[in-house]
């Protein structure tokens, strides 16, 4: 085997291995870009208030000496809120092609129950640790009169989060969304009557039956829902790459081949 044939061969199995190891590495990135679950969820009421206790302070009156006692008396904070819980799901965190961290975080949406627009309730909250991310507003319920609807639906994302408008005077963050999984299926909370329910009891919720027949399916409660793959860009790339490549080497090996065999073809040929 000649030089160049070697150096062909040598540079295609160098090449072979460079693939392999890029198309590994893509590999684990597309297996963490995956699409997350529908969310799953409750709406209840929840009672928040607490009592603060009276205070009793002593002073002394600095001519007299006397002894002055004056006690504060106690009261009841009220803080009755609309309580969302978001069932977690397995999710972990990766680093995407542009080097930021990508975390899952869940959008609220809500509207009147009669009423067309949605309006974010909470947005961009990154899932807890625990069982449930649990999200509510202070004294959310005292907005709304025994009776009233509204529909709720959850979204679920992943994405790095990143500065917007840095060079501005209040810059934010945001999520830069890599996936999504769509709006889970709508529920309806009704607000109870204060004689059928008081504060401290959780109120369940109801489901819409007028849902579009296109909103996402819940899943059960014990199940989890397979991963759905987004595909990198990158990924398609470097299989383009690598398939441009491999058909390269193989012309190059092939006119190499073509024109060894030719050259030796002459050297053997018999002297005129």
């Amino acid at each position: 085997m000649s030089s160049v044939s070697k150096s062909l061969t040598l540079t295609f199995v160098v090449l072979l291995l460079s693939s392999l190891l890029v198309l590994s590495g893509v590999s684990e990135n597309v297996q963490a870009v995956s699409k997350p679950s529908v969310p799953q969820f409750t709406v209840k009421l929840v009672d928040h208030s607490y009592d603060v206790p009276s205070v009793t302070t002593t002073t002394t009156n600095e001519y007299t000496g006397e002894k002055i006692t004056t006690t504060t008396p106690g009261y009841r904070v009220k803080d009755i809120r609309i309580e969302v819980a978001i069932k977690n799901q397995l999710f972990t965190p990766y680093t995407n092609a542009e080097g930021y961290t990508c975390k899952l975080y869940y959008n609220i949406q809500y509207k009147g129950r009669f009423g067309e627009d949605w309006r974010y309730w909470i947005t961009e909250f990154e899932q807890t640790d625990s069982q449930y991310t649990t999200l509510s507003q202070i004294n959310s319920a005292e907005r709304y009169a025994p009776g009233d609807q509204l529909d709720f639906r959850v979204e679920a994302i992943t994405g790095p989060k990143v500065m917007s408008f840095p060079d501005r005077l209040l810059p934010f963050q945001h999520v830069e969304v890599e996936a999504s999984s769509g709006w889970s299926k709508v529920q309806t909370f009704t607000m109870p009557s204060e004689s059928s329910s008081s504060p401290s009891q959780t109120v369940a919720p109801t489901q819409n039956p007028t849902a579009s027949p296109d909103s996402n399916q819940p899943q059960l409660p014990d199940q989890i829902q397979p991963p759905s793959f987004v595909f990198h860009p990158s990924f398609l790339l470097w299989i383009g790459a690598l398939i441009f490549a491999g058909i390269a080497i193989a012309v190059v090996v092939m006119f190499a081949q073509k024109h060894l065999k030719l050259q030796t073809t002459t050297n053997t040929l018999p002297n005129q």
